[in-house]
């Protein structure tokens, strides 16, 4: 297992790697005050990713629970990944909220987020094959994903950019159509984009790196 902060080495479909020190927040690189964990493994089949959203105490109030409704209008725990070792233009975007709704998209980032990014396709989940569940609890959410090696790509080194991302109420929601924004909400990752002012996901230099041995 890796011990490199920027890295996740996988050795075997075994191995597992996982990840508890504090999400960092998007615009500025601080660490969180709350806690997420990750753990990432896979098999010849998929890449499996587990994961645990703590401190969490309004998680009923995500009122989306349709497919690829816009749920990184709420919360959300988000996976961006890509082929390559490279900084990636092209990678994929999965979501999943406490409702166990997947929001899943093709990206296109052509200048590696100096300027908007696009949707190239939104993917429909059951027919990419994507495995997936969510539990709640007292002031905790939790779920997985296995995804598809075949809907992700295969690298022929095991080479991927990857990066986590959380977006976390911090207030109560009287209106069940609300809109996560600063003032409500935590934008964290597990590799900060240090977005400056305004939170950011799309910013593919600061993927981490995967490794599959």
């Amino acid at each position: 297992m890796c011990q490199f902060k920027m890295n996740i080495h996988l050795q075997s479909k075994h191995t597992k790697h996982l990840i508890s020190s504090p999400f960092k927040h998007a615009t500025n690189g601080q660490d969180a005050d709350f806690f997420t964990e990750v753990e990432v493994a896979y098999d010849e089949d998929y890449l499996k990713i587990s994961f645990v959203c703590h401190d969490n105490p309004y998680t009923l109030e995500n009122s989306m629970k349709q497919h690829n409704e816009p749920l990184y209008n709420q919360e959300v725990f988000e996976v961006f990944i890509g082929e390559g070792k490279e900084d990636t233009r092209n990678y994929l975007e999965i979501e999943i909220n406490p409702n166990n709704a997947l929001w899943m998209g093709k990206i296109a980032n052509p200048d590696l987020g100096e300027s908007l990014q696009c949707i190239l396709e939104l993917v429909n989940p059951q027919e990419a094959g994507i495995l997936h569940d969510v539990s709640i609890s007292e002031n905790t959410w939790s779920g997985y994903l296995q995804l598809p090696w075949d809907f992700i790509g295969r690298d022929t080194l095991g080479n991927y950019r990857i990066n986590f991302y959380r977006i976390r109420s911090r207030v109560s929601h009287l209106n069940r159509d609300w809109e996560c924004d600063t003032d409500s909400c935590d934008f964290v990752c597990w590799q900060s984009t240090l977005s400056g002012e305004e939170p950011a996901f799309h910013r593919p230099k600061r993927f981490g790196h995967l490794l599959l041995a």
